[in-house]
């Protein structure tokens, strides 16, 4: 793959790390670094582009281009997103909150519905390897095989991020561990953000 092209199948990448075809793959893919997708064919031709680095103040909307349109990265914000893989900042920030769970509604539903989605931030890194964790280990956890060798797939991928700083390295292992813990990481979503419209 080109350096130039700054994303991946999140599915394939973590099917990569963890040795084995897990997860579906062509569907979700995810940005690497700084979102660049001004042609739709160099970011996988998604169906839909959902952007975690929107802000209101700034009104800047994310797209990519195609030969018979144009493709705007859908926003739910209603507060600047940050830090959604620590626990403690969902209760603290109900704003947030409620905008994180607008995006993981909209992307199970695209996802139930065989839409191809690309997630992106600001630098590829945080906010897109939290809201790729939640949905791969849901995805796992559905199967049953959210086991500790999955969670230390997703962090793998998230290690792939090429603005990664080493410091932050463990912070999706810790996340998912965490969310396990308290019950599993469709529990937590549905306590925090009602059940998917996708879901009966």
């Amino acid at each position: 793959m080109s350096s130039k092209v700054n994303f991946r199948d999140a599915g394939a990448s973590i099917n990569e790390c963890l040795g084995r075809g897990e997860l579906v793959e062509g569907r979700l893919f995810r940005s690497s670094e700084f979102f660049s997708g001004w042609s739709c064919d160099r970011v996988g031709r998604p169906d839909t582009i959902y952007s975690l680095n929107y802000s209101e103040p700034g009104r800047e909307e994310f797209f990519c281009a195609t030969d018979d349109g144009v493709n705007i990265g859908r926003h739910y914000q209603a507060s600047e997103i940050s830090d959604i893989e620590f626990v403690e900042t969902w209760d603290r920030n109900p704003a947030q909150t409620k905008s994180v769970c607008a995006f993981v509604h909209a992307i199970q539903s695209d996802l139930a519905s065989g839409r191809k989605a690309l997630i992106h931030c600001e630098a590829g890194r945080d906010r897109t390897g939290a809201m790729t964790a939640l949905l791969a280990a849901l995805e796992f956890e559905a199967s049953g095989t959210l086991t500790d060798d999955a969670i230390a797939a997703i962090e793998c991928d998230y290690r792939k991020s090429r603005s990664l700083k080493d410091y932050k390295y463990g912070r999706m292992e810790r996340f998912l561990k965490e969310l396990r813990q308290r019950g599993g990481v469709g529990s937590f979503l549905e306590r925090y953000c009602g059940k998917s419209p996708s879901k009966p």
